[in-house]
């Protein structure tokens, strides 16, 4: 049953990945049935299992769902003031809902259960070291893939994804994605896990080189050698893919992400030695690479900055002005969860001949949908997560629970630094992996004993 579960979730997280990133509905359904069937799955053999070791943390996704399931209730009329819903707003009928577009409210509850749901499988599995270790050389397989395609995409012009045509970003690296920073998104969170698993190479190279004659002569002779040189090069790979991308606030997350990786890293058994050769021949290797493809495009990017972020009413922080003012009419119990294009008309000053479907900003944008309480909960239990993750990093034996702990840091890291100027948490294939990644996290900062018995 685990080796099921585990092909399953994998396969899901393939296609959702695969396939625009999820964002088309038709084909993240796919995904969808996939989890839900493996989490029927799940429960099934739980009942018939006599295992009680596994505990979940239950009452964060619980608070969450109930919260949205209120926003779908129907209210008297007369209650419409006290939800900042003015009586003449309200469509006619004896009742009325929290949520400004109950359909969209619906299909995000949808995949606001598949998410948990992956969640929870991953926990499951990450109980078995076997298990956890093919969850992450997956994901990296996928995020290598990502990487090899956009640079394809990037180097030769041929901007298809596979049989579909691109029509934006055509001179970009994108790779099965149709917004270049959500492929940037996607591949901050993997590259964590290359980089770490290098470090960890890298130790055991200079462990078993250390104090000995002729050092130099045995290091090149070690099969660790090959590994580092491996992991580095799919690094190398990986970030170079990103910044081709011109992602400006993906480069940065994943500089962001690098950073404290390689600090923490110092806290651990990995001398500064080995972690400053890492970052020397990682960076040179990146800096090599985007000069000899070419770095004028991506600095350009960096050029228009200002341009973005301004007050010139056609900004995004024109956006984040006008949404913060959809928060304090709707503090409490928000607009609805996924409700956001349609509520957002009531206070646009900018874009006026657009439809404007998110906030560019994570924090704001759940704020809006879920109010202060919503958005508390979730990112409160995000940062606590992550915040455990650090707290228990240093008291981890098991090298390889280690080296996880310090990859789902970075990329749990990185999103969150994203988030301050994109939405990739509305992205179905990286809050897919993204919720994956904090299972994972959790499960290092709460390690459980094995089960007594293998279940069926």
């Amino acid at each position: 049953m685990l080796r099921l579960l585990e092909a399953g979730l994998i396969v899901a997280v393939c296609v959702a990945v695969l396939a625009f990133g999820g964002t088309a509905p038709s084909f993240f359904a796919i995904t969808q049935v996939i989890i839900f069937g493996l989490g029927f799955v799940f429960l099934l053999s739980r009942q018939s299992s006599r295992d009680t070791s596994f505990h979940i943390p239950v009452a964060g996704p619980l608070l969450l769902v109930a919260l949205v399931l209120l926003q779908l209730c129907p209210l008297p009329v007369s209650l419409a003031p006290m939800f900042g819903r003015a009586r003449d707003e309200v469509p006619s009928g004896s009742y009325f809902t929290i949520s400004m577009e109950r359909y969209q409210t619906v299909s995000h509850l949808l995949l606001l259960v598949t998410y948990l749901t992956a969640f929870f499988l991953t926990l499951f599995l990450c109980r078995d070291r076997n298990a956890k270790k093919r969850l992450v050389f997956a994901l990296v397989s996928l995020g290598a893939f990502e990487a090899l395609y956009g640079l394809i995409q990037y180097l030769t012009g041929w901007q298809q994804i596979f049989a579909y045509v691109k029509k934006y970003y055509l001179e970009e690296a994108t790779g099965t994605y149709i917004n270049r920073n959500h492929f940037a998104g996607f591949l901050e969170m993997i590259l964590p896990f290359v980089i770490v698993l290098a470090l960890r190479w890298t130790y055991l190279l200079s462990k078993n080189t250390s104090g000995r004659a002729g050092t130099f002569r045995k290091l090149v002779s070690r099969t660790e050698l090959v590994s580092v040189v491996f992991w580095l090069f799919l690094a190398i790979v990986i970030l170079a893919a990103l910044i081709l991308s011109r992602s400006r606030m993906g480069i940065i997350s994943a500089l962001v992400s690098l950073v404290a990786i390689l600090a923490l890293a110092g806290t651990s058994t990995v001398g500064p030695r080995a972690r400053a050769a890492v970052a020397a021949v990682f960076f040179l290797g990146v800096l090599g690479l985007v000069v000899w493809i070419g770095s004028d495009p991506v600095m350009s990017r960096f050029e228009t900055l200002g341009q973005e972020y301004n007050l010139s009413g056609q900004s995004r922080v024109s956006i984040w002005h006008d949404t913060l003012g959809l928060i304090r009419q709707h503090p409490f119990l928000g607009t609805g969860l996924g409700s956001f294009f349609v509520a957002y008309t009531s206070v646009q000053t900018a874009f006026l001949n657009l439809l404007v479907e998110h906030a560019h900003c994570d924090y704001l944008e759940v704020a809006t949908e879920l109010g202060l309480p919503g958005a508390i909960l979730v990112f409160g239990s995000i940062f606590w997560v992550l915040a455990q993750t650090v707290r228990r990093y240093g008291k981890l034996e098991e090298r390889f629970d280690k080296a996880v702990s310090l990859a789902c840091i970075g990329s749990i890291g990185a999103i969150l630094v994203h988030s301050l100027a994109d939405f990739n948490l509305y992205i179905p294939a990286n809050a897919l992996v993204f919720t994956m990644i904090l299972a994972m996290a959790w499960s290092s900062a709460h390690p459980e004993s094995p089960p007594r018995r293998e279940i069926p």
